[in-house]
């Protein structure tokens, strides 16, 4: 059914605000997708994370939607006896849908982030406080939920001003699961540093992963100017003129949200795209390799496979993967490109500088294999 007010012209900044979050919005669906693509292709399946970044994209539309509701009832004009009153009713009864929204797609969000954190870590000291975070989340999220539905008695008294109730302070109910929705991301945030950082590889890998983990931190500051907003909204007197910035700010933060979770899970589409146009890289170059001479060639390849094997444990990622419902199954995979090996040329500096990828230490020479690529797996299958 259509809403009937008063149409309205859009002021020049809300319709940016609007065409903004547009964008904002068609990138979140676009990459979710995009990562779907992944999993599926790379035929590992989707797991809990996945189900829960999709179960966001619907509320999170529906974020925009109600901001492009608003546009042409009079959001940003000034509330006065010459504003619509069949508007200002809308806005208020649409602006309960927006807090349950909202409150609903920054709890997929969230859990979604922890679900990931699951299925990729093995530390049982992590994944502790993982599970302790997601209970806190889940609290949170209904008790937020709950407060939407019992701040007014009746429910009515919440959107419209016609009806005798009494009804607690809304704008404090925005500031208060705004500062915990800021809490929560530091926590939610900050739980795999840690264990980035205690793991035995280069500094610069440390950084990368930790950018990687930490890219989250542009929608908690965000959420922290969305606050200082939220202190000067007046709902009792002039709603419509002070809702600018908390109208654009709130679907920004919930779709740049769910954009910036997805981004990550695109490296491994890049690097399947990447591997099959360098695909002809795996050869070795042979006319380079003809230039090095066949004197102390022993020594000096023992010494650079030495470096190889040390660099591949220093370089090298753990892929960790769980989806059994009651077993935990870990799997561990190490992936090296071998270079093609000169019979002739055996034993030369160039053997190692060819390789793709070194070898990885766990590999023993007995276990290498000159044609092509080497996969060594370690399973693991623990019962809680």
């Amino acid at each position: 059914m259509a809403l009937d007010y008063v149409p309205m012209d859009m002021l020049p900044i809300i319709k940016t605000h609007l065409i903004i979050n547009a964008v904002v919005t068609f990138l979140a669906v676009l990459v979710v997708g995009l990562r779907v693509a992944s999993r599926l292709s790379s035929g590992a399946g989707l797991w809990w994370d996945d189900y829960l970044i999709l179960c966001s994209l619907p509320p999170g539309i529906g974020m925009l939607t109600i901001q492009g509701l608003w546009a042409p009832m009079g959001a940003g004009y000034d509330f006065g006896p010459d504003f619509p009153l069949i508007n200002f009713l809308n806005i208020l009864k649409l602006l309960v849908s927006y807090e349950l929204i909202f409150s609903i797609t920054i709890s997929f969000v969230k859990l979604s982030v922890l679900m990931f954190y699951l299925r990729v870590f093995v530390n049982k000291g992590l994944r502790t406080a993982v599970k302790v975070v997601m209970a806190l989340v889940i609290s949170w999220s209904l008790g937020n939920i709950l407060q939407i539905f019992l701040l007014c008695r009746p429910f009515a008294a919440s959107y419209d001003p016609f009806t005798k109730g009494e009804c607690g302070s809304q704008l404090a109910s925005f500031i208060a699961v705004g500062a915990f929705n800021i809490a929560t991301d530091l926590i939610v945030l900050s739980l795999p540093i840690p264990t980035v950082w205690s793991l035995k590889t280069k500094i610069r890998a440390k950084l990368a992963l930790t950018a990687v983990f930490l890219i989250g931190l542009i929608v908690t500051v965000i959420s922290i100017i969305r606050i200082f907003t939220l202190t000067q909204l007046k709902l009792e007197t002039n709603l419509t003129g002070t809702m600018i910035w908390p109208d654009f700010l709130s679907p920004l933060e919930t779709n740049l949200g769910i954009l910036c979770v997805s981004l990550p899970m695109l490296g491994a589409l890049r690097a399947r795209c990447m591997s099959q146009r360098g695909a002809s890289k795996l050869e070795p170059d042979s006319e380079a390799s003809d230039r090095f001479t066949e004197g102390n060639s022993r020594n000096k390849s023992s010494q650079a496979k030495n470096r190889s094997k040390q660099r591949a444990a220093d370089e090298s990622y753990s892929l960790e993967d769980i989806y059994a419902p009651d077993t935990e199954i870990h799997y561990q995979s190490t992936v090296a490109a071998l270079p093609k090996v000169d019979r002739k040329t055996a034993g030369r500096d160039s053997d190692s500088e060819t390789a793709l990828a070194p070898v990885p230490a766990a590999l023993t020479e007995e276990d290498t294999d000159p044609k092509g690529i080497k996969v060594h797996t370690k399973w693991s299958i623990s019962r809680e």
